[in-house]
């Protein structure tokens, strides 16, 4: 015996599965408060994969990899994880094309170190 699902309201728009609130059914305060929120969001950091870092600065394989003199293999290996074998120059070289930077954090319970 499932739970029964709340009844949508009229002020609700449905896209892929998820519930939205219709914007024209909310006052201009809620507007406004909605687009501060979206405008924080857009300004903060993200948390991206290697790749999505890379494609966000319009690089792809090839380019970055000639930029870091590496097989473009390579650096599919390490947008897919495959990270054990590289040493922290070549991440941080990755990351310093596309003027970024690692930061390694080692946590254990609630205390954490931070290295950059």
């Amino acid at each position: 015996m499932g739970l029964a699902r709340p009844a949508r309201s009229r002020e609700t728009v449905e896209y892929m599965g998820f519930a939205f609130a219709d914007p024209e059914a909310l006052t201009k305060e809620q507007r406004e408060a909605v687009a501060e929120h979206q405008r924080t969001v857009r300004s903060g950091p993200r948390k991206l994969s290697l790749r999505a870092l890379r494609e966000e600065a319009s690089l792809s394989q090839a380019e970055l990899a000639v930029r870091l003199k590496l097989p473009v293999d390579r650096i599919a290996r390490m947008e897919t994880g495959d990270l054990d074998r590289v040493q922290l120059a070549t991440l941080r070289r990755y990351a310093a094309a596309m003027d970024a930077r690692i930061e390694i954090t080692a946590t254990r319970g609630e205390a954490f170190a931070q290295v950059g």
